[in-house]
């Protein structure tokens, strides 16, 4: 027996019977929600839903780390505010970044730079392979190396750098395949588009790691930067999944996809504090309900380099994770109708773009004719 055994059912028809009546001059299509994925029936059940694998925990509340300057003290101080993963973007290897760090206890992901000469490629997959209990991944950005190399007007890309990280690293945990599309060079209108792109994107990777006998790693990262739009950001997330699983179902890849969340830059500009905190926190809350596996904070969120602030910020995922009980395995959107439906229709409509891509020649051939921006904010 429940609290809501308590209560007769109501149908659809007794809803909008009512909400009808309780409002004048209105239509049941005043309150659909018009989105840029179809009109969205608030007040009927799904019919169809949007198949996903279970659910994950958020595991990792990660800070990243981009400048050399006092990075040892930087680290130190945010593992003591309590993240437990660090994520060290284009800096070169050095025994004092990690002085006092227990790594083994946290999770260390090291980006490379896309054009990162083999010795500095070793100095970190060296670090790596000497510390076989380190989890965490080594990655590079492919789209990067890939719109460099279209801008330098070459006809082929040179992907000895990256084939080198890979085999060089011995550490199985740290392979992986790293998806993330740079803001800066391709905004998008919606998310459908993203997604898309996200899809066709993973695909021209796994087919470059084909092409050059290239061992495809069993894990897939994913990076997503959410808005303000808490609904969205939670379909957004279930919608990636399955279009990254239908990509891997085609290739018949078996892998672990982990989606890496952090709050997309680009709504925070001329914000206040206040406003960025309101936002880490809407963003982290869509992250833990919608199924990211990590929800990663940087300096850039924040206008202030006071540590207090960085704390503040800090506590948030904390504070949700500990005392909400929304970072569970179970999926609480279920019967969330709303949800049911923007996620099946964002995840249709970045389906057919991603194929509509693909008959046009895959992104390799839409970048170099130059018409996929134009494309994807269709």
């Amino acid at each position: 027996m429940s609290l809501w055994s308590e209560f007769n059912a109501s149908s659809e028809d007794q809803w909008v019977k009512k909400v009808l009546d309780d409002s004048s001059n209105k239509t049941v299509q005043d309150f659909h929600w018009k989105t840029e994925y179809g009109n969205i029936n608030t007040f009927s059940k799904s019919i169809s839903v949007l198949k996903s694998d279970k659910k994950d925990k958020l595991s990792e509340i990660s800070w990243y780390f981009g400048e050399e300057k006092n990075i040892n003290s930087q680290i130190l101080n945010r593992l003591k505010d309590g993240v437990n993963s660090i994520h060290i973007d284009g800096i070169n290897y050095a025994d004092s970044i990690f002085k006092n760090v227990m790594n083994n206890i946290i999770y260390n992901h090291i980006m490379l730079n896309h054009n990162a000469s083999k010795q500095e490629i070793s100095s970190w997959t060296d670090w790596i392979n000497t510390n076989p209990n380190l989890k965490g991944s080594i990655r590079m950005c492919l789209l990067t190396k890939i719109i460099d190399g279209l801008n330098g007007n070459n006809n082929s890309i040179d992907f000895t750098d990256y084939c080198y990280h890979l085999q060089n690293n011995l550490n199985p945990n740290f392979k992986c395949i790293y998806v993330e599309i740079p803001f800066r060079h391709l905004p998008f209108n919606n998310y459908s588009s993203e997604i898309a792109l996200t899809g066709v994107y993973l695909n021209e990777i796994i087919e470059i790691h084909k092409k050059n006998n290239i061992e495809i790693p069993k894990k897939i990262i994913i990076k997503s930067f959410l808005d303000n739009s808490f609904l969205e950001n939670i379909s957004k997330l279930k919608a990636i999944k399955s279009v990254i699983n239908q990509v891997l179902k085609i290739h018949g890849i078996k892998a672990n996809v982990i989606i890496e969340t952090s709050v997309n830059p680009q709504i925070l500009k001329d914000q206040s504090e206040d406003f960025r905190i309101l936002t880490i926190s809407s963003t982290a809350m869509s992250s833990f309900v919608g199924g990211a596996n990590s929800f990663v904070l940087s300096n850039s969120l924040l206008l202030s380099k006071e540590n207090y602030w960085k704390k503040i910020a800090t506590n948030v995922p904390l504070i949700l994770n500990e005392e909400s009980q929304i970072n569970i395995f179970n999926d609480v959107t279920k019967g969330a109708h709303v949800i049911e439906q923007i996620s099946l229709k964002m995840a249709e409509k970045a389906w057919r773009k991603l194929k509509q891509i693909e008959v046009n020649g895959g992104l390799l051939k839409n970048l170099k004719n130059s018409n996929l921006r134009d494309f994807i904010n269709n």
